[in-house]
């Protein structure tokens, strides 16, 4: 048994005993078909992973890949929204133009045939050598994104194969010259895009802003990819423009082209057009802004008018001027750019927000308000005026002889005396809380670009700040107290700021915060945007009080330094100012004439700021005699406007 059993597990049963050879050798081919199916299962099964990840997880992003192999999206511009005055009247709007394109990825594959295309369209369309260079820079490897060059492209996230656009506003001779050559100028495209127009040319420029290429700086916003834009597109660069961008800029369209193995197109296969912006209705009255901007016509200037009762701004005027036409259209020639940059005169800049300048005797109005409100002066004290006042062994003068004046005279006349006496009773850091609250040394919140703050220093400020500015003397003195208290000194305000002034007598003693867009509607007229009052800041000056300083602001037109500003049979009330200004590089000093108003006395819908800079011959100007006249105009227009409606919408 035990043998049988031995014989058993050698070999087969009864048969003969095997070697341990012959064991290996049956047992081989056993154990290589194990392996190999283990090697075919591990490979059926990474196929059928990968199978699952392509037809499956990745099947969309595929297919997607697969389509734009055999078609190429060509875009259409969206046309911006349109911008109206508070009657509906157009200020900006679309017009179109032909435009040539070169598309990289239609131009020839060979280097030497691409360059040819180029040199064959250079003539037709008038392109300089160097833009010849550029073009060839931005259609060859690199296809630079327009505006910026080869080198940079290399380091910038935004290299584009889009089409470039060559020529802006072509007209029908170019556009029939490259039908006639179509044939040899493969990758040259031709549309129709909008351009933007400003109806009224100059007219509110400022307030409206402009438009401009598209940057590599704005690129790189979040905000600016999120709306759509590429390279070569135009985006809002200041203003209305600028500030309202998400809602003007429409949602381009385009059409998807079927192409060939050589990336011609062979047929449309889909199209979807553009949405257009949503159109911005503003506060603006047009009749007051041309009667602002006829006013400062050939002078250095601003002029801003708002509604006391809601903040709305019923005009804004910069002067110089600059046309925004000019820059809505390529090419913008060097000579033009420099011309509207010229430093001297700043005729981009928007001095009714950004122009911060001492504002004289109209700050008067918070040095009454913080008189009053703080209980050193009523409305009964007097004070001597004798042609000034001592302050040490200092003597601060007062540009007249007043006698014994009350606040009612002290506005009326523009008594300095007076004021110097409030301010040192009252102090400096009190003068400048009270300013706080008028909203001078901050930002008003407008709905506008490049706002200046101002300044209203305080003895704290002037330590700190005064050898900043070169004086090692930080020390605060009673003349710097003196200078505050009329609007001198190191205190500086905006145009909207001082109107904001008049603004809070004439309403009672709000604040509010302005604004220059009323509202939006999108393409369905829908409602998109609806501007509210919104209060900026209650000022704690009792009815009593307020009432107090309106008589006198009304004193200053009916028997005080501004009477050039009555308009028969409405009630004005307002306060001049004439500050001077000493420029830090020339020594040279600059007059300032500024006049602030409202009206009607009795119940105020319109209140005004204007400010006059001294002509190039340094002639002196004066606030009640100078800017009062335009802010009488502004006035009366709003009047007019008021008064015949139907007849004023047809003004210019």
């Amino acid at each position: 048994m035990g043998t049988a059993r031995r014989d058993h597990f050698n070999g087969y049963a009864g048969g003969p005993p095997l070697s341990s050879t012959d064991a290996a050798e049956n047992f081989a081919p056993v154990s290589r078909v194990r392996w190999l199916a283990v090697v075919m299962t591990v490979i059926l099964s990474g196929l059928a992973t990968r199978l699952y990840f392509l037809q499956v997880i990745g099947g969309t992003d595929f297919r997607k890949k697969a389509d734009s192999n055999r078609s190429r999206l060509i875009r259409s511009i969206a046309p911006r929204g349109v911008i109206t005055d508070s009657d509906g009247v157009s200020l900006v709007n679309n017009t179109t133009q032909f435009t040539v394109f070169v598309d990289p990825e239609e131009l020839p594959s060979d280097p030497q045939e691409r360059e040819d295309v180029l040199d064959r369209l250079a003539p037709l369309v008038r392109l300089p050598a160097d833009d010849l260079t550029e073009l060839k820079d931005k259609t060859g490897t690199q296809n630079t994104p327009l505006g910026i060059t080869a080198k940079q492209a290399r380091r910038s996230k935004h290299r584009s194969r889009s089409a470039v656009a060559v020529a802006k506003g072509v007209s029908m001779h170019v556009l029939s010259a490259i039908d006639e050559n179509e044939w040899r100028l493969p990758g040259v495209l031709k549309a129709v895009d909008p351009v933007r127009r400003y109806a009224k040319g100059k007219l509110a420029a400022h307030l409206l802003g402009y438009i401009g290429p598209v940057t590599e700086n704005d690129l790189n916003k979040s905000e600016t990819e999120e709306r759509g834009y590429k390279s070569g597109d135009f985006i809002g660069k200041d203003g209305i423009e600028k500030s309202y961008d998400r809602l003007l800029n429409g949602t381009e369209g385009g059409t998807i082209y079927e192409i060939d193995a050589r990336g011609r197109r062979k047929r449309s296969l889909n199209e979807f057009p553009p949405t257009v912006g949503a159109t911005l209705k503003l506060t603006l009255e047009r009749q007051v802004q041309v009667a602002a901007e006829n006013g400062l016509r050939g002078r250095i200037g601003a002029a801003v008018a708002v509604d006391p009762r809601t903040g709305a701004v019923l005009a804004m005027a910069s002067a110089p001027t600059f046309d925004p036409n000019i820059l809505a259209r390529r090419p913008l020639l060097a000579r033009t750019w420099k011309a509207i940059n010229d430093p001297k005169t700043a005729p981009m800049m928007n001095r009714a927000i950004s122009a911060a300048e001492p504002p004289g005797s109209t700050f008067k109005i918070v040095t009454s308000a913080a008189a009053l409100g703080s209980g050193k002066l009523n409305e009964h004290d007097g004070v001597y005026c004798r042609g000034g006042i001592s302050f040490g062994k200092y003597f601060k003068r007062c540009h007249g002889r007043h006698g014994s004046v009350s606040l009612n005279g002290a506005l009326a006349q523009s008594c300095d005396t007076y004021y110097y006496q409030a301010g040192r009773m009252v102090g400096p850091d009190v003068i400048a809380r009270w300013a706080d609250m008028f909203g001078i040394g901050k930002d008003s919140g407008i709905d506008l670009p490049h706002e200046s703050e101002g300044r209203m220093p305080t003895p704290a400020w002037k330590k700190v700040m005064a050898p900043k500015f070169g004086n090692p003397d930080n020390g605060w003195y009673p003349g710097d107290t003196a200078n505050i208290s009329i609007g001198q000194g190191d205190i500086i305000s905006t145009p909207l700021q001082i109107a904001q002034l008049s603004a809070a007598i004439a309403n009672g003693g709000t604040l509010y915060q302005p604004y220059v867009v009323g509202s939006a509607v999108d393409i369905n007229r829908k409602t998109v945007y609806n501007a509210k009052p919104r209060v900026f800041s209650k000022l704690p000056l009792s009815p009593k009080h307020i009432q107090s300083i309106a008589k006198g602001l009304r004193a200053v037109v009916t028997s005080g330094t501004s009477r050039v500003a009555a308009i028969p049979g409405v009630a004005v009330a307002g306060k001049s100012g004439t500050a001077e200004k000493k420029s830090r590089k020339t020594g040279q000093d600059t007059t300032l004439a500024w006049f602030t108003c409202y009206a009607p006395f009795e119940k105020p819908e319109i209140a005004v700021c204007v400010l006059l800079y001294s002509d190039a011959k340094g002639r002196n100007l004066h606030g009640g005699e100078d800017a009062a006249p335009i802010a009488r105009a502004m006035i009366q227009a709003h009047l007019a406007r008021k008064k015949n409606p139907i007849l004023t919408a047809s003004a210019p």
